[in-house]
């Protein structure tokens, strides 16, 4: 018979996670002549010294809880059925050793970050484990981050964790110590307030609030109760989506233009309706707590009508923020504060990979191996994630 064509059909397939042993030999070397010392190659330096795990396999475990979130026991169960027994402390004890490796890149990370002209903030719970208690004391993860890109801004995005024992405006101002912007977009969280009367040499702080967290009000009203009002006021701040939406990435000077010939109309005539309504209703309902709160935070809702670098909302730093509850949720709560604070120095290093589309696992394994070889501290900058660039054969 003679061939006259064929069919082609393709099928997904998985082939199982391999783990290899990686063997050096480092031969010994002596003269039969004279009595010189033996001659040998140095030990290459080790996350783990004369441990068991290379770096490439450290990296995995890092970003699978971190970055994945895979709690170590749920990790330590996977790697039973591949026939190698390591227990979740042993994975966290490996953890605990690369951070102290990993802390100049984080240093220098948050050296980058304070030259941005407007940064992000929130905070999220952080359950710590409390062994005097039995029980779990409440921290809190205080996320910062500059993102340009809704501007056409062609700095790239960072993206910082910090641990702290509590949420109060203290934690706010040490975190934000060393910052050189002008304004910080955040909810309405009261402790923002005391930010715009810091000393400083560039001046205090102007805050810029928030729309999806006035949005949010309003959207549960009209769930719960079915309030025209709600609806109407959801209907007004999506016309200022809309309009946004159109000028997304570009140029500050075009976004001012625009806002402020479609946008400002909009805002200009939303406020006396929010009022109109609150004249209507009962004081103390739950639709009057809304609008009230809208209307206190007014100029920092309408400062983005001054400035066309500036969003309406915080949604870039409650994306980054969303990935530590996941991790949180799955974990239940840190072992303790040094723990919770490697958490918040890999889960920055994880999610400053993720928005410069760096495999996080390469750039953690290879980064590694840059410092245990003695990366110059002059040189730091070249191991920041958005300049990473893998050295590794297997790079694609």
């Amino acid at each position: 018979m003679a061939r006259i064509g064929e069919d082609v059909s393709e099928r997904l397939d998985a082939v199982p996670a391999q783990l290899r042993v990686l063997v050096t030999r480092r031969p010994k070397y002596a003269c039969r002549r004279c009595s010189a010392a033996v001659a040998q190659a140095h030990a290459p330096e080790h996350v783990v010294p004369g441990g068991l795990p290379t770096e490439a396999l450290i990296a995995q475990v890092m970003v699978a809880k971190f970055g994945d979130h895979l709690p170590f026991y749920r990790q330590a169960e996977i790697y039973t059925r591949q026939g190698i027994t390591l227990d979740r402390a042993t994975l966290g004890n490996w953890v605990g050793r690369a951070c102290f490796h990993l802390r100049p890149i984080v240093d220098h990370l948050r050296e980058s970050l304070k030259g941005a002209d407007r940064v992000f903030m929130d905070e999220t719970r952080a359950p710590v484990l409390d062994p005097g208690r039995r029980k779990t004391k409440t921290g809190y993860f205080w996320a910062i981050v500059s993102d340009d890109r809704g501007h056409g801004g062609t700095s790239p995005p960072v993206v910082m964790f910090h641990y702290a024992p509590g949420r109060g405006a203290v934690h706010a101002l040490r975190f934000l110590d060393g910052y050189r912007g002008q304004f910080v977009q955040c909810d309405g969280y009261e402790a923002y307030d005391k930010l715009t009367k810091v000393d400083r040499t560039e001046g205090p702080w102007t805050l810029v609030h928030c729309w999806t967290h006035a949005r949010r009000r309003f959207v549960k009203r009209l769930e719960k109760d079915g309030s025209p009002i709600a609806e109407e006021a959801l209907r007004q701040i999506a016309e200022l989506y809309a309009i946004e939406k159109t000028v997304r990435g570009a140029a500050p000077d075009v976004r001012l233009a625009i806002r402020r010939q479609l946008s400002a109309p909009i805002v200009a005539a939303f406020r006396p309706w929010l009022e109109a309504q609150l004249s209507r209703i009962p004081k103390s309902s739950k639709l009057a707590e809304d609008i009230r709160y809208t209307l206190a935070r007014w100029p920092g809702l309408t400062r983005f009508l001054e400035d066309g670098r500036l969003e309406l909302d915080t949604n870039p730093v409650e994306n980054q923020i969303r990935k530590i509850a996941l991790t949180r949720k799955n974990a239940l709560f840190a072992g303790h504060e040094v723990g919770t604070e490697n958490w918040a120095m890999l889960a920055s290093l994880i999610a400053n990979c993720k928005m410069s589309d760096v495999d996080p696992v390469r750039y953690l394994a290879e980064t590694l191996r840059a410092l245990l070889d003695g990366h110059p501290k002059s040189r730091i900058d070249e191991l920041m994630p958005w300049n990473f660039a893998p050295a590794s054969s297997l790079a694609a």
